[in-house]
């Protein structure tokens, strides 16, 4: 027998051999809190139970007037769900079908969802089910997958103790350490990752002998944490979401999730990131995936914390000069803003991104040209551009100050010298040559900058230099026009 159907026959022999619980238990209340958390309210929304169960979480999500669909490919799982519903009056629709070819239209679903599922099959067949689970999900919804996490103790031990004695019953079963590399696969846009229910774990030291006291210990210590230190303690289950879609209404809904605003930067970025690999995954030998993901935000991470304090405002308007692949637009995006970027050259630049998500970009040399329009921005981004530049920058400055609005900022982050090139002979900021039409340009690091040429650059083009930090050997500064 296949090990696919054997696998179809335990849970097929699992659902009949004993009669099914409704009750409602600790495990249940963990997960149904968890989904309330992400997904804002369940009220008329349409969710979807891949791989369904018992259906004892989606009978209280129906119960409270979500419109809920099951898909099971066992036959006495949906006969005990059906009779659950039946039996508590709450309407309810039942899908026999493989999770990995579900029988359901495209993009029904507000949330596509699963709890104790994707563990059972191999890594391919999880990108095949987390496919589905995408084609069946509206653009803008989100997919909650909950899986045994492999760093829970308590559940490790307790199953490879069942497995030992041979009383495990739930098959083939691998625990994950994190399920963002399958997301991204699948062009799922990555937004967090948790564990929950440590204390629920402890039920699986229940297949070693003895092991009461030891439940008992855990449980009182576990208690006695505060709560930070709870949320760094591995719980059973590892909770990936994720959300669907690259249209223009997207960004919106994006912007719109109840999980965005409670995010950190480095999620966020993830996020930005995964969205743009999403569409040079289809490009062969990509820069971007192959090097410059990993590495981006180790020269201007801590300025994020700046930019969303800036992002507060709706429509807030961001101009990245030097854009390259557009991290910081899209970041800049998903906050509600309206991007624009300038690049000299066009290679690193995905016009369909442009175009899915509203970003309004050019070609552009800043040294040579104006910046193009008549638009006057609140934020203007600089990021790993100062140094590339072939002549002296104070015009280009002076430029980026007429196209703020008033009290505007400009982000800034450059090669520190002292870390970088102390020993090299660089020409002092005020002897730079300027730019002269039909100069040439080379594309290389050409300055690296000092503390004091930054401030010296502020003051003469009318900036107000509101903060310099040192963030892995890179300068990060922050302008105000005055």
């Amino acid at each position: 027998m296949l090990q696919d159907e054997q696998q179809k026959l335990i849970w097929d022999q699992l659902w009949s051999s004993r009669e099914v619980s409704y009750h409602w238990d600790s495990l249940s209340q963990t997960i149904y809190d968890k989904i309330m958390e992400v997904s804002g309210g369940i009220q008329g929304k349409r969710i979807l139970e891949a791989g369904s169960g018992t259906g004892k979480i989606s009978l209280r999500l129906a119960a409270e007037h979500a419109e809920v669909t099951l898909v099971d490919y066992s036959e006495n799982a949906l006969f005990n769900s059906r009779s659950a519903f039946y039996k508590a009056k709450v309407p309810g629709t039942f899908v026999h079908s493989d999770i990995r070819e579900m029988q359901l239209p495209d993009q029904q679903f507000d949330i596509t969802w699963n709890a104790g599922v994707l563990e059972h099959f191999e890594e391919d067949e999880q990108i095949t089910i987390l496919r589905e689970m995408m084609r069946v999900t509206k653009p803008g919804g989100t997919i909650i997958v909950l899986t045994p996490f492999a760093e829970c103790l308590p559940y490790r031990a307790g199953k490879e103790a069942a497995e030992q004695l041979g009383t495990w019953m739930y098959g083939m079963e691998r625990p994950a350490f994190t399920f963002k590399d399958s997301f991204e696969r699948c062009g799922i846009t990555f937004i967090e990752e948790s564990s929950i229910g440590f204390l629920d774990s402890l039920d699986f030291l229940d297949f070693i002998r003895d092991s009461q006291t030891v439940k008992h210990w855990l449980t009182m210590w576990y208690h006695g944490l505060p709560e930070q230190e709870k949320r760094n303690v591995p719980g059973y289950l590892l909770v990936s979401v994720g959300m669907v879609g690259t249209l223009p209404e997207t960004a919106e809904n994006q912007w719109n999730h109840p999980l965005y605003h409670k995010q950190s930067p480095e999620e966020k970025l993830s996020r930005a990131q995964a969205i743009i690999s999403s569409y040079h995954v289809k490009r062969n030998e990509s820069h971007y995936l192959s090097v410059y993901k990993n590495e981006e935000a180790s020269y201007w991470f801590p300025l994020l914390e700046t930019l969303d304090s800036l992002l507060v405002n709706r429509g807030t308007k961001v101009l990245d000069i030097g854009a390259a692949y557009g991290t910081l637009l899209m970041y800049s995006v998903l906050s509600g803003a309206q991007a624009y970027g300038l690049d000299r050259i066009a290679d690193y630049w995905s016009v369909e991104l442009e175009q899915d998500y509203g970003i309004r970009w050019s070609q552009c040399n800043i040294e040579a040209e104006d910046i193009p329009g008549n638009d006057r921005y609140d934020v203007v981004l600089f990021t790993e551009v100062l140094e590339h530049m072939n002549y002296n920058p104070i015009p280009v400055l002076r430029k980026i100050h007429e196209s703020l609005m008033p009290g505007g900022s400009l982000l800034i982050s450059t090669p520190w010298k002292r870390h970088f090139a102390p020993a090299h002979s660089d020409p002092d900021l005020l002897h730079m040559p300027y730019y002269r039409t039909c100069d040439g340009f080379i594309d290389a690091e050409m300055k690296y900058y000092t503390i004091d040429e930054l401030y010296v650059l502020s003051e003469v083009t009318d900036f107000h230099v509101k903060s310099l930090e040192v963030f892995n050997g890179h300068l990060l500064a922050w302008f105000l026009k005055k």
